[in-house]
């Protein structure tokens, strides 16, 4: 199914968006990819809420700020012919957008490092049936039972590596993820940040859809 037909059939449908901002796109470089003007109008050409992650200010990892991702947005809708200068209301209703800055590397070392999604899963459930936002305070913390319980966890995929680099989860509430269940999902990278936020959503049974063409 294309994504047009997808817009035209389920237009209602919330949608979760990842990274899409100026930095990733290519426009500072001149060479702006085209899958990041049809994401931005897919999402707004939707009525329902948004889910948007970005990597900004907060966070100090791109040359972005929120207002600037805000901005890109509204010049993309807008199109090239518009004067900047013209005082206008913004065409995006931004009130539909729940914006987090959501950082960089929670689950990303662990990934990079070949982990397999279904050990990252394992141990994401353990910290949240302990209510624990990092898997190193995991069985009281540091020492033998962190590691002896971490080892169960990953079982032969263990490294010792994994008692000093941690996983983090409190960059996003599960009670907000788990009220976009069955949105769409878009924007990228599909093997890191946008893949973050899937294996959080698979860890709890969270159901989504992606849409492959707007993904980047």
């Amino acid at each position: 199914m294309k994504a047009m037909e997808i817009f035209t059939e389920s237009k209602s449908q919330s949608c979760i968006v990842v990274d899409v901002q100026p930095e990733y796109s290519g426009m500072n470089d001149g060479d702006e990819s085209p899958v990041f003007i049809d994401i931005i109008k897919f999402v707004v050409g939707q009525t329902g809420p948004i889910l948007m992650f970005v990597n900004a200010e907060d966070q100090g990892l791109t040359g972005d700020t929120v207002q600037d991702i805000k901005r890109y947005w509204e010049d993309t809708i807008r199109g090239e012919e518009w004067d900047p200068d013209d005082p206008q209301e913004s065409p995006i209703d931004w009130s539909r957008f729940t914006i987090v800055d959501k950082g960089y590397g929670y689950l990303r070392s662990w990934m990079d490092n070949g982990v397999s999604p279904a050990a990252i899963i394992r141990v994401i459930r353990e910290m949240y049936q302990q209510r624990q936002n990092d898997s190193r305070m995991l069985f009281g913390g540091e020492g033998e039972k962190n590691e002896q319980g971490i080892k169960k966890l990953v079982g032969w995929e263990f490294k010792p590596w994994m008692l000093e680099d941690g996983i983090i989860t409190n960059w996003i509430s599960i009670s907000q993820l788990k009220r976009f269940s069955g949105s769409y999902i878009v924007g990228g990278a599909r093997d890191e940040c946008l893949r973050e936020v899937e294996i959080l959503m698979n860890a709890f049974n969270i159901k989504y859809k992606r849409i492959d063409s707007l993904i980047y």
